[in-house]
C-alpha cells in the first residue's frame, strides 16, 4: 500500500460522522498495558481498548478479541449495515 492510498484512506476514515481521535496520554498507555495482560490483546488493540474505555468511546472491530473485554463497548461493522 502506498503512502498516498494510506493518507487517502485515514481522511476518508476521518470524514466518518461521530470519528473523533483521543489523544495518546499517560492514562491511556497505563489502562492499555493493564487491558493487554488482562486480556492478551496486541499492543495496538490494547491502545483502542484503552482509548474507548477511558473516553466513554465504542470500537468497531472485525476481530473477537474486543468483546471479552469488561466495560468495552464493542459493535460488530457487520451488523452496522
Amino acid at each position: 500500500m502506498s503512502s498516498s492510498s494510506s493518507r487517502e484512506d485515514i481522511e476518508s476514515f476521518m470524514r466518518i460522522c461521530n470519528i473523533h481521535e483521543v489523544p495518546l496520554s499517560h492514562e491511556v498507555l497505563t489502562r492499555a498495558s493493564l487491558t493487554r495482560s488482562k486480556y492478551d490483546l496486541s499492543y495496538f488493540d490494547s491502545l483502542h481498548a484503552a482509548s474507548a474505555l477511558l473516553h466513554n468511546g465504542v470500537i468497531i472491530p472485525i476481530d473477537k478479541g474486543y468483546r471479552k473485554v469488561v466495560g468495552l463497548r464493542a459493535l460488530d461493522p457487520r451488523e452496522l449495515v
